[in-house]
């Protein structure tokens, strides 16, 4: 018998074969607004294991708990007025929020840390299959540990396919980056432990005070407050090499892929490739991962990829870039 096909369709009874999967401890691969994530059940231990064992991911690496509601979430950590604000404001969504924790989550989601990094969704499918359970979805990157993130069903499929229970096809993820990490724990001591789609701008905004940018991590033997803190992550097996925004020059090296923000006018080349026709940062960003996986698998000798400006969605876009290029 050919192996079964693990991308289920938006077809009639997907979301009812999910949800038993899950009920049963299993793991279910799962769109979000974001990128794919490896869902399983936040309040399952056995469950929360075989997350960690599928990637490959150490477990002093926390996982965001991810919830049909504010409500829901709530109930879990200990929400303080700064995040019944933001939660407001930005929920569902792609801002993640880490509080004090209830005896609820247990440690192995937060890597035996007090605190726990909760969520939102804002991704039609991922709401409705979380509405059909009765407990949140812990749901890390469904990828191997460190390797580019999966914004596409056929990306799961091609590193954890036969590892997992089911891929639910949401199509391609809207943003294409993971979500903001706001750390909420210090109310005078804001800060933003992985940029993301939401900026540091519109979380100033809203709040009335300025909030920091966490330093990145070089540890990998204790804890981390959130996900997306290690120095190397998201790498592709292709070296990429980093060229400032606005800098590409051209002829570049013939074993390597070019990778623009915009489409670069008058050049005609075999191995250039651009994330948008006019460099709309939201657009580069939704192409990001996508593009990356891509040329992973084209054979180049390495990817030169042009950084995004800094500022807005290019502080994240550019936090990605480095921390795929960190041998």
């Amino acid at each position: 018998m050919p192996p079964r096909e693990p991308i289920l369709k938006d077809e009639p009874g997907t979301l009812e074969a999910c949800a038993d999967l899950l009920r049963k401890d299993q793991l279910v691969a799962v769109p979000t607004e974001t990128v794919y994530g490896l869902a399983g059940n936040a309040l399952s231990e056995k469950a929360v294991r075989r997350i960690f064992n599928v990637k490959g991911r150490p477990l002093i690496d926390p996982l965001i708990t991810h919830f049909k509601s504010a409500a829901a979430a709530f109930t879990h950590v200990h929400a303080t007025e700064f995040a019944e604000t933001l939660a407001e404001e930005f929920w569902p969504g792609p801002l993640t929020l880490v509080l004090e924790k209830m005896p609820t989550i247990p440690d192995l989601v937060t890597a035996g840390l007090t605190s726990a990094a909760v969520r939102v969704p804002n991704q039609p499918l991922m709401q409705a299959l979380l509405q059909q359970l009765d407990f949140p979805l812990a749901a890390p990157s469904a990828n191997p540990f460190g390797y580019v993130s999966p914004t596409r069903p056929e990306h799961v499929a091609h590193t954890l396919g036969p590892k997992i229970g089911a891929i639910l096809d949401g199509g391609i993820c809207r943003h294409g980056i993971e979500s903001t990490v706001l750390d909420l724990r210090n109310s005078d001591n804001i800060r933003i432990l992985r940029p993301g789609p939401i900026c540091a701008q519109e979380i100033e905004g809203l709040l009335g005070r300025k909030v920091q940018q966490a330093k990145v991590s070089k540890s990998g033997k204790e804890a981390q407050t959130s996900p997306g803190q290690l120095t190397k992550h998201y790498s592709p097996n292709t070296k990429i090499e980093i060229v400032e925004n606005g800098q590409l020059k051209f002829p570049l090296d013939s074993g390597a892929a070019v990778v623009a923000n915009k489409r670069p006018l008058g050049i005609e080349r075999d191995d250039l490739y651009w994330l948008s026709e006019d460099g709309d940062l939201a657009e580069v960003a939704q192409n990001f991962f996508d593009t990356i996986q891509k040329l992973d698998r084209m054979g180049y000798e390495a990817l030169i990829i042009e950084a995004a400006p800094e500022e807005g969605l290019g502080v994240a876009l550019n936090d990605r870039l480095r921390r795929a290029a960190t041998r």
